[in-house]
């Protein structure tokens, strides 16, 4: 089926949907709930910074490196 004019064709007033027309827009608010309680949010925080993050991790290859030229080994 085309449309009689080139682009995109609106459907005519009377079979178009509530939301095409003149209805009220929603209220603008989800549905999520209220927010975890403070202490939770503090306590994964200071979880996740003590056992996940750190200042300068140590890379993977970097013992290895160290013992290639630890001293007194021969190669």
């Amino acid at each position: 089926m085309s449309a009689p004019n080139p682009g995109r064709q609106s459907p005519p007033p009377e079979s178009q949907s509530g939301s095409q027309q003149q209805e009220t827009p929603g209220s603008g608010r989800t549905n999520v709930g209220k927010p975890p309680a403070h202490e939770t949010s503090r306590r994964s925080s200071e979880d996740y910074r003590d056992n996940v993050l750190t200042s300068n991790p140590e890379h993977p290859l970097e013992k290895i490196e160290a013992e290639k030229f630890a001293k007194g080994k021969q190669h």
